[in-house]
């Protein structure tokens, strides 16, 4: 949150498994700062399990993938993600 924070992102890939907190309480923290809230975060994950991605997707994520993502589409949804912000 801290490096979040000196230099703002244009997009934020994010798992699910981290060591301090899960990435559902970092988009939790990301979207409760005003001056971070409009960040798109797309998932990149190996959870898949219903409750957790259900979880997730309540705080609508700008994209959630699973591990091991498609190359191609991974990226396709990057550039969507950074051009629709852009627009």
């Amino acid at each position: 949150m801290t490096s979040i924070g000196k230099k703002r992102p244009d997009l934020i890939l994010l798992d699910y498994e981290m060591p301090v907190c899960d990435g559902k309480m970092t988009l939790e923290m990301i979207r409760a700062e005003e001056e971070l809230k409009n960040i798109p975060v797309i998932f990149l994950t190996a959870i898949n399990d219903r409750a957790n991605v259900e979880a997730v997707l309540k705080l609508k994520p700008a994209g959630y993938f699973l591990k091991p993502a498609a190359k191609d589409r991974l990226l396709a949804e990057i550039d969507r993600v950074l051009n629709s912000v852009s627009d």
